[in-house]
């Protein structure tokens, strides 16, 4: 969350005067925080590091963003000409998110350096630039995890970019986006691996011995190898290879569950990376199950936004009321619940909500504004969410752009454009599309070949009471599993999906 988003306007913010209250709030246990990830006096005066230490006895904040950052580090950001355009905060204990910014602007932490250098270093937070200012080697990041973007790419054009993102699987998989995207502006690109069981930057100067001089081993070794064979033979990979089956062997799960068990074992642990289509004839219940998926994922802990161009957020709440209190949502819609069974249904509905975000989209709004609101949502949670996207059919590509006069092409345009899209920001994407009644379906070549799953509700008929419909689950198209079928009932009166 930013400061934006709790309506407090850019212009009532001071953030010199901020810089300068939260230095003198520095107190033991933030410094005891930032000796720990090694962190030195010198480097905290020089970037004006504070502390927000919250309501503390009879302490109350005099300025109106209150406890916003309440126990939280205080890093400025400033851009290129060092005027402070952010603040960022810390949490130097468990709450979440760990990490939140004031203003929420799109910056680079420490781009002043990049005026005077050709190399730099690009790294995952902002104590990864810390570890390296100290080690007087340049260094700068994107605040959020997946945050870097084209308008990053244009402050490193003609820089030798060494690459060194988070020492795990994702991080190594964001590593090969950027260099993607640096290829055609950045004078050179490296991406650095760390030693195994290091995290980042900031852990390996905290734990190397001799640091720096191994650290520059490493960059070194890292162009040697590049220049020798410019892609790297899959030794270098076996690493996460094994890692990977490791977490299937253990049983441990790799994807997001969705609430379905014999789906979630069909898909290795639940959703990954990648384009899942749920296909079904209109009114099946394609919307209600992914709503359900939704808000089950987003009760997890995990952000999820859902996407409608044809249903508005009331719509999308009354279906998850009427789920929570166990009735029709025709009944929730049309205002005929007590208010206080409402009231009650909202208070389970809250934890839900909290990891939740609705984009209601009209016709005027393009794949790529969507996926640019997403971005700005991933950089305020600090993770890449979950992305639930109703009625593909209706989705316009680029705005005032003529589309393909079939609907199968067009669904084929539209369906390659999400797999890309989901390949190169690693993100999971369901998306809900119609096909006709008639068994076999039939699925344009184009969009078959761009999912990755496709799953189709398919209806089995009605129980004697009419109160309940047997749907088979059936996946028509699994890349890496079995074609399976999964008996559910869509129980009418509790407007819910049951295995």
């Amino acid at each position: 969350m930013s400061i934006n988003q709790m309506g407090t306007s850019k212009s009532a913010l001071n953030l010199e005067e901020m810089v300068v209250y939260y230095q003198k709030q520095l107190r033991e246990d933030a410094l005891y925080y930032l000796g720990k990830r090694g962190i030195e006096q010198e480097t905290i005066e020089m970037f004006r590091i504070g502390f927000d230490p919250g309501k503390i006895g009879f302490y109350v904040s005099p300025h109106q963003w209150g406890d916003y950052f309440e126990n939280r580090i205080i890093i400025p950001v400033t851009n290129a000409q060092e005027v402070t355009v952010d603040l960022i905060g810390r949490s130097i204990d468990h709450r979440e998110p760990k990490y939140k910014s004031l203003t929420g602007e799109d910056f680079m932490f420490n781009e002043e350096i990049l005026e005077d250098t050709e190399d730099v270093i690009l790294c995952n937070g902002v104590f990864d630039v810390l570890s390296l200012a100290q080690a007087r080697l340049p260094g700068v990041s994107v605040p959020y995890w997946l945050g870097f973007k084209e308008t990053h790419v244009e402050l490193l054009k003609d820089k030798r970019v060494f690459i060194c993102i988070g020492n795990d699987e994702l991080g190594r998989r964001e590593s090969v986006r950027i260099q993607t995207m640096l290829q055609q502006a950045a004078k050179e690109t490296y991406i650095v691996h760390l030693p195994e069981t290091i995290r980042d930057v900031n852990d390996f100067f905290v734990r190397a011995q001799n640091p720096l001089e191994t650290f520059i081993e490493i960059l070194n070794q890292t162009m040697e190898d590049t220049m020798m064979v410019p892609v790297a033979p899959d030794s270098n990979h076996i690493t996460i290879y094994t890692e990977e089956y490791m977490k299937r062997y253990r049983g441990q799960v790799s994807g997001t569950p969705s609430g379905i068990a014999k789906l979630d074992e069909a898909l290795f642990g639940g959703f990954g990376c990648g384009l899942y289509l749920l296909t079904g004839a209109a009114s099946i219940g394609k919307s209600m199950l992914m709503k359900q998926m939704a808000d089950h994922i987003a009760l997890d802990g995990t952000p999820v936004i859902y996407v409608s161009w044809d249903m508005t957020g009331f719509e999308l709440w009354a279906r998850s009321i009427a789920r929570i209190l166990g009735v029709e949502p025709q009944l929730v819609m049309s205002g005929k619940i007590d208010p206080d069974q409402i009231g009650a249904a909202n208070a389970q509905y809250i934890p839900i909500s909290k990891m939740l975000w609705t984009l209601e989209c009209s016709m005027e709004t393009t794949l790529e504004k969507v996926i640019a609101s997403i971005g700005k949502i991933a950089m305020v949670v600090g993770k890449m969410p979950v992305v639930f996207i109703d009625h593909l059919q209706r989705v316009p590509i680029v705005g005032g752009k003529s589309l393909p006069a079939t609907a199968a092409e067009r669904n084929t345009m539209i369906t390659y454009a999400l797999k890309q899209w989901s390949k190169e920001a690693n993100v999971t994407v369901i998306a809900a599309m119609p096909v006709g009644d008639n068994i076999p379906i039939s699925i344009p070549e184009g969009v078959e070949a761009s999912a990755d799953v496709i799953m189709l509700l398919n209806p089995q008929g009605l129980s004697v009471n009419g109160e309940e419909q047997h749907i088979a689950l059936q996946l028509l198209k699994n890349r890496n599993g079995s074609l399976v079928q999964i008996p559910l009932v869509f129980q009418h009166q509790k407007a819910f999906f049951s295995q």
